[in-house]
């Protein structure tokens, strides 16, 4: 047995939260001593969560179920906006059904909950000697036993004797109170306070020896609970009828009473001959039964006019109406309401002809002025005439449903009787006859017991209230009733429809919907309850669907506050699983009875085991001691017979009890069987007939002893499950290896010893014998840990010929009972073992069966693991070890990687992978696809899906099951590079060990190692970047995983070369392999994946330095940033950086936005990187030093970095104008001639940068169009020439630094001088261009209300251009302000800004990303589809690409400028309500990221956030910018 401190480590289990969810019906089951943890889903973090609970916080808490705590967050991340990562954690302290919900809107009223669910967590079964062991769930086996069986008290123990001796650790009683006289039955008590009779003792008796059970013999016990009816005779309702269903409580119950009472003589009257006139005998015959029909319904039934206690009286009630009416001094125009289906009768207490309908409602119906009457008297006849129509038609509509109830019900009684009287598998009644073989059952319990002609009961239950007070209804059943209503209550006419299967010595009890409704009965339960709670352990909760939801949870409430660690066992059979939901959790059920008998052959037991058992397959994954919560099954308790469960001796054969019960004792959950299964009692035990005793505990006659029946077989498999549950065996497979033969093995995950199960079913009772192939083991065959056998020595007659004991409850004696335990292989008499079984010996071991083994025969294997696979275990268990210590030989390879090696261990993708020319590519996996990438994150990616909810059947799996592939293919790709070559060979020495496990334990292993490895690596990462991104949330560092993902060396997309004369530090060289060359170390950053991962597509000037801050320069990397900013900038020719670098020798110089970024990068190195100044006299290695000169070699041209930041503004200033070089269709196949010109410059007059021409798309808006079809290819969907707008904010942003950094000394130009012919040398001073620049922005870019311009479609809107030669567009509402509003926010007019910020919100703002175009204008369209072969213009070959799909690294902008400018506008709600703007809108890209394989943000998504199939599936600015905009929420905390 387990211990309450048996683990010092923490199981802890992750509840995860969303938004607007009930988890109400599903069920999560914690045990005492774990820890929950709750966490938000992405769409909660945003929200101001309450989370409040009933629970206990701690053991010495008294649960009050009304009484909700707060709980406290706890917030592990340092950023106040940045509370992604906050969590509760909630000790299970104490035993129960939990309920717990959450507010969103700041309150804490339960009715304003966003969510709510129920955790349960197990009671502790301990045993009451001091050991302080418990009894797990899993190890529980009870045997229930007919307490009226038992005898009197002081015969209890040698009674149940047996059960102990028969290995059982719980026994269930049950009632054990005073039963009815008449029918004797189990389940029909008298008196809940007083024992039975037969007992001959008392509670506090009782109590003594079930306390002796407990603490001697480790017995517990349970006892039934039974609330929802009561015997005949019951005790309370002589003082108290209105605890029952009668017919002063109840009237609506009359018409049944009297249709029962007619039924009841019907039966008389056929018995004493009254009836063969109508041709119906006492002895019927099924064709009677048609006979019988016709007489009931269009004879009998007539004559008691039924329908009267349902309609109402017309004439009395028009001549009310018009007494009514004539007193009125006016009538209405017009009627208050005009619709008669307002009036409905009402039955008030359902007395003859007394039904009415509410008068001064039908006053407002029909009482008016109708237009072809004039006098008041003809008003009031016209209402009362209308009054008569509606009557009328209702008692027509009444009569109509009552003749179809009365048909139902006749049929059902039909039904009734004649399985009765002529069923198979009914009792056969031979003839008609009160009251013991009656027609039907009565459905009413009458005064005294006296069953009334119809005629005087009709007078009575009219006239006699006190006859009336007494008829009370039976319970029963009703097949596919809602649970949660009660079918007594008025509007159910179940009784009246004869729907019921009822009990006809039980009476219904009525508790209503409150204490109030009932108190005296309440409290008499309440009582009850107490009584059973201080002496048994636990309840079956009995008929637990019928019993009144709220009762149980308050009368369980009061048994769990005596007694903490109640068991609640229940049967409960809603037919739905959501409605079982209910009660469970509102209850605190802990188990469920489940019965085996349910199986009608072997397959079908097989799936039973399977599907209530609470273990794993055979090769799942292990599961971590901290993981998510997910919903579960209700626990079940699975019976292979129970009290209630026809015999199956009886229904198949004695051989069928011992496979059965092992099939059931090798289920991983609690196990039970009935008193008499394992003594081979041959019949049903009822337990309302039964008057005998069970037998004693001896070696006497008339005793059991464990050479009885099946006894010592049942002490075997109960100890067998208790072993099995104890030892960890918690995995299980099933399998059938012929029709009647079952294999079922439970093996033990950390062990690796199986437990093999092989059991001849026996379904059928003659069935030939089946042949079972042999049978192949992989692993040592250790021994036997049983085989047994039943079987009838008279060759099936002992069941045909059993006599029944009238002393006791007696068994089958003729038959013969086989067991042999812990044998080896070698002494089996039901196999032989054909293969070698040594230590040495490592091939399959195999057996075969012999012609022993038969119907009714069960074999129990021991299998341990080869000593080699077991060695590998030790080995491999060591390796992972590694994993915990920082000393050991893994860290210390892993410390030794940059963040370069670790992009090519965790990411990499096919295209990088292939650069290499290692002969490498992605993993592909049959049936499923390639991974994403190389790298662990591409198996990561799978894995943490497939984990969840372990799903043994996905490719990914098989293709690990059926080789070594995936794990040669990991190792050997680290293994080929210098740099990742150690940990290549760590993986292969693991993946070595685990290649020699059985297949089966493969997936588990490699789980460890690569989520272990994936893990420490993941860390490690973060160790290398800054304290800003190892001091934030989850999220944040996931976004940050984008730094490493795109930064790598790929060989087919180099940067150029470095000087050699810069300062240290500078990057390593290699040699190349094939050319010799010398090769810079230099990681470029890629645009985004997977379409601009290698060659010529990769290298990106404008995404590269958009990217760069929120990648490089905030994560710490740099040198990287360094490398980047020089490489780049030796590259620069016209004036302009490279759009597409290509390592610099064919680059494009079409982009007159990249400079811009790449000045901006350099200033934000200088603000963050320390001494970041001395970057501006780094020297760049000019590779084209003039616009004509070819390509220099490295070093041969070299400037400092701020002579080359110099002529970038001369350039501009100049304005400079030249044509691509290689113009031309092999340049670019779909431009026009036009479009290879470039022009750029400064405008003198505003300062404003500008360039381009219509023919081409200059900034990062850059869709070329390409279609012939549609008429758009050459055409720019976006041509932005003239000023955009956020490139004059760049350029002002430039300055403002660079007039910074020259006043600091570190920049040696304040202005710019150019010459050009007459007007000589002019200066232009870096401070009076600024100037410029914010003396016209407002002026030139601002659209107010007063602008009349003709090309306006909003007004209170930027600009997005000025100058273009379309004039048109530049009034377009277009995102670009947004990147401005940040970079540049000394332009800009707060009030203005803010107001254009709200447009963007409302009309741009999409679930993820930004549109790049205003919905309402003509270009608009929102999907993006780049293989569109369409006639439109506007779509065709993707055309829209920046015309409406919404792009995510503008969001980054949006975000920062709205943060930005709410702090500026000087008014605390608008700061607050932009705040909780900001955090949802981050929590929607939290989600994306966390549900992207990629682990990534996309580059953009299709109109509403819908997922883009042509987009990147990660790219760098997506993430950078939203990594700055991180930064800026955090920093201003500071």
């Amino acid at each position: 047995m387990s211990t309450t401190n048996h683990s010092t480590d923490e199981q802890v289990r992750v509840l995860i939260l969303n938004e607007g969810e009930d988890k109400s019906e599903e069920l999560y089951r914690l045990k005492k001593g774990w820890v929950l943890q709750i966490k938000l889903s992405p769409n909660l973090t945003w929200r101001k969560v309450r989370i409040f609970t009933n629970a206990c916080l701690s053991e010495e808490d008294q649960f009050e179920r009304n009484t909700y705590r707060e709980l406290k967050w706890i917030y592990p991340s340092s950023g106040k906006y940045d509370d992604s990562d906050r969590y509760i954690y909630l000790p299970c302290c104490k035993s129960g059904s939990f309920h717990y919900f959450f507010t969103i809107d700041r309150t804490t009223i339960k009715e304003n909950r966003n969510g709510q669910g129920y955790i349960h967590v197990e009671p502790y079964l301990m045993w009451p000697d001091g050991s302080g062991e418990i009894l797990e769930q899993e190890y529980i086996t009870c045997q229930s036993v007919l307490s009226k069986s038992l005898g009197p008290l002081s015969e209890w123990a040698s009674r149940i004797e047996v059960g102990r001796h028969s290995g059982y650790n719980i026994i269930h009683f049950t009632p054990v109170q005073s039963l009815y006289h008449v029918s004797n039955s189990s389940y029909s008590i008298s008196d809940h306070h007083k024992l039975n009779e037969i007992f001959q003792g008392t509670y506090e008796q009782l109590k003594t020896l079930i306390d002796i059970m407990a603490k001697q013999w480790r017995v517990l016990s349970i006892t039934d609970l039974v609330y929802n009816h009561a015997a005949n005779d019951f005790a309370l309702l002589r003082d108290h009828p209105e605890a029952a269903y009668n017919l002063i409580n109840s009237p609506h119950l009359k018409s049944a009473v009297l249709l029962d009472s007619i039924l009841m003589q019907f039966t008389r009257d056929a018995s004493e001959g009254k009836l063969l006139s109508k041709g119906i005998p006492a002895e019927i015959k099924e064709y009677h039964l048609q006979l019988i029909r016709h007489y009931l319904l269009n004879e009998k039934l007539g004559e008691y006019r039924l329908w009267e206690y349902y309609i109402c009286d017309t004439n009395s009630l028009v001549e009310q109406f018009h007494k009514q009416l004539s007193i009125l001094n006016d009538c209405p125009d017009k009627p208050l309401y005009d619709n008669d289906n307002l009036i409905k009768i009402k039955h008030g207490k359902y007395d003859r002809m007394k039904s009415f309908v509410d008068l001064n409602l039908a006053e407002k119906v029909y009482f008016f002025k109708r237009e072809h009457l004039s006098t008041k008297e003809q008003w009031i006849n016209a209402a009362c005439h209308a009054l008569r129509d509606r009557l009328d038609s209702l008692n027509h509509f009444v009569c109509e449903k009552l003749n179809a109830d009365l048909t139902r019900a006749i049929d059902n009684c039909i039904a009734s009787c004649r399985y009765h009287f002529f069923a198979s598998d009914g009792p056969n009644y031979k003839s008609l006859c009160l009251p013991s073989t009656p027609f039907v059952g009565n459905y009413f319990y009458y005064p005294n017991g006296e069953l009334k002609h119809p005629d005087d009961i009709n007078q009575l239950i009219e006239n006699d209230t006190n006859y009336q007070l007494h008829v009370m209804a039976h319970n029963g059943w009703v097949m596919n009733d809602d649970p949660l209503r009660c079918f007594a209550d008025e509007g159910q006419y179940v009784y009246l429809r004869r729907d019921l299967l009822q009990w006809s010595d039980l009476i219904k009890l009525r508790f209503g919907s409150k204490r109030e409704d009932c108190p005296s009965l309440y409290d008499y339960m309440k009582e009850y309850t107490r009584l059973v709670a201080t002496t048994f352990h636990g309840c079956r909760l009995d008929n637990c669907h019928s019993t009144p939801l709220w009762l149980a949870q308050q009368m369980m409430d009061y048994a769990r506050e005596i007694n903490p660690n109640f068991y609640i066992n229940a049967e409960l059979f809603t037919g739905n699983m959501s409605l079982d939901m209910q009660f469970i959790n509102q209850i605190g059920i802990n188990s469920l009875v489940r019965e085996s008998w349910r199986a009608n052959n072997s397959y079908e037991l097989g799936q039973i085991v399977s599907s209530f058992s609470e273990g794993d397959p055979i090769g799942s994954f292990i599961k971590s001691k901290a993981r998510r919560l997910l919903p579960t099954k209700p626990y079940a308790w699975l019976f292979d017979q129970t009290h209630d469960n026809p015999c199956q001796i009886e229904r198949r054969s004695a051989e069928d009890a011992v496979p059965r019960s092992a099939c059931v004792a090798m289920a991983y959950c609690s196990t039970g069987s009935n008193r008499g299964y394992d003594e081979l009692v041959p019949h049903y035990i009822d337990v309302v007939h039964e008057t005998r005793f069970y037998s004693k505990w001896g070696d006497q006659h008339k005793q059991t002893n464990e050479k009885t029946a099946m006894i010592s077989i049942r002490k075997a498999l109960n100890k067998l499950h208790i072993d099995l549950a104890q030892q960890g065996f918690t995995q299980l497979l099933v399998d059938q290896l012929s029709q009647s033969v079952l294999l079922i093995i439970r093996r033990n995950p950390e062990t690796h010893k199986s437990i093999l199960l092989i059991a001849y079913t026996s379904f059928e009772e003659h069935n030939n014998h089946n042949r079972i192939s042999p049978l192949s083991i992989e692993g040592m065959i250790d021994e036997i840990v049983c085989e047994a056998s039943i079987n009838d020595s008279q060759e099936n007659k002992s069941i045909i010929n059993f006599q029944r004991s009238s002393e006791y409850i007696n068994g089958l004696e003729h038959t013969n009972v086989y067991l042999n335990e812990n044998i080896p292989i070698e002494q089996s008499r039901f196999v032989r073992l054909t293969s070698l079984n040594s230590s040495d010996y490592i091939g399959f071991r195999t057996i075969e069966f012999t012609e022993e083994f038969q119907r009714g025969s069960i074999i129990i294997l021991q299998i341990s693991l080869l000593p080699h696979i077991h060695q590998s275990i030790i080995n491999i268990d060591q390796l992972l070890n590694q994993f915990s210590h920082p000393t050991s030989q893994f860290n210390q390879i892993v410390k030794q990687l940059t963040l370069v090696d670790l992009e090519r261990v965790l990411y990499r993708t096919s295209d990088e992978e292939q650069a290499d020319g290692k002969g490498f590519d992605v993993y592909n996996i049959p049936d499923h696809g390639k991974l994403v990438y190389c790298g662990l994150q591409g198996q990561i990616s799978v894995l943490e899906k497939i984990r969840l909810f372990n799903q043994l059947r996905h490719p990914f799996v098989i293709n690990l099951k059926q080789g070594d592939w995936l794990m040669n293919y990991i190792s050997n790709r680290l293994k080929i590079h210098p740099s990742t070559k150690q940990l290549g060979d760590w993986y292969e020495n693991a993946f070595g060990y685990v290649a020699s496990l059985s297949r089966l334990m493969i997936l588990p292993y490699f789980d460890l190692i690569i989520n272990g490895s994936y893990d420490i690596l993941l860390e490690h990462s973060y160790s290398l970047m800054s304290p800003f991104i190892n001091q934030s949330s989850t999220f944040v560092r996931r976004l940050s995983q984008s730094s490493v993902q795109l930064t790598s060396i790929v060989h087919n997309a180099r940067l150029p070369l470095l000087s050699p004369n810069l300062r240290e530090p500078r990057p390593n060289e290699e040699k190349d392999e094939q050319t010799f060359e010398r090769i810079q170390q230099c990681p470029s950053l890629a645009a985004g994946f997977p379409h601009f991962a290698a060659g010529i597509w990769r290298n990106w000037g404008r995404d590269t330095f958009i990217s760069l801050r929120g990648l490089l320069l905030l994560t710490g990397r740099y040198e990287e940033a360094r490398y980047l900013i020089l490489s780049y900038g030796g590259c620069l020719r016209h004036g302009l950086i490279p759009n597409l670098l290509a390592d610099g020798k064919v680059a494009r110089y079409n982009a007159r936005d990249a400079v811009w970024w790449w000045l901006h990068s350099i200033s934000n190195y200088t603000h963050i990187v320390p001494d970041g100044y001395e970057i501006l006299s780094d020297k760049v290695s000019r590779l084209y030093p003039t616009h004509d000169s070819p390509a220099q070699v490295a070093g041969l041209h070299d400037q400092s970095l701020y002579d080359v930041i110099h002529e970038v503004l001369l350039r501009h200033v100049q304005s400079l104008t030249f044509r691509e070089r290689g113009a031309g269709h092999s340049l670019d196949s779909v431009m026009t001639d036009e479009g290879f010109n470039n022009q750029i410059g400064i405008d003198t007059k505003t300062g404003f940068v500008f360039g381009g021409n219509r023919w081409n798309c200059g900034t990062w808006m850059d869709k070329m169009g390409s279609s012939d079809r549609a008429g758009n290819k050459g055409h720019p969907a976006s041509p932005r020439d003239g000023s955009a707008i956020e490139l004059v904010a760049l350029c002002r942003a430039t300055l403002s630094w660079l007039i910074r950094m020259n006043q600091e000394g570190h920049y040696p130009y304040d202005s710019i001088e150019t010459s050009s012919g007459s007007a000589g040398r002019t200066k232009l001073l870096l401070t009076d261009w600024l100037n410029r620049i914010d003396e016209n922005f407002e002026k030139e870019f601002w659209i107010d209300e007063s602008n009349s311009s003709e090309f306006i479609n909003r007004k209170q809107i930027y600009k997005d251009t000025i100058n273009s030669t379309n004039r048109w567009t530049d009034f377009q509402l277009r995102p670009n302000f947004l990147v401005a509003a940040v970079i540049a926010p000394e332009m800009f007019d707060k009030t203005h800004i803010w107001l254009a910020l709200k447009q963007a919100e409302t009309i741009l703002l999409g679930k993820y990303g930004i549109k790049t175009l205003d919905p309402s204008d003509y270009n608009y369209i929102g999907d993006y589809v780049n293989d569109d072969d369409s006639h439109d213009y506007k779509r065709a070959r993707g055309f829209n690409y920046h015309n409406g799909p919404e792009w995510l690294w503008l969001t980054g902008y949006y975000i920062r400028a709205k943060f930005y400018w709410s702090k500026q506008q000087n008014d605390p709600i608008i700061f607050k309500q932009t705040i909780k703007h900001i955090r949802q809108l981050i929590s929607l890209l939290m989600d994306l990221l966390i549900s992207n394989d990629w682990k990534g943000l996309p580059e953009l998504t299709n109109a509403d956030g819908h997922l883009c199939p042509y987009s990147c599936d990660v790219q760098a600015w997506s993430s950078a910018t939203l990594v700055e905009a991180f930064y800026d929420l955090i920093r201003s905390e500071i």
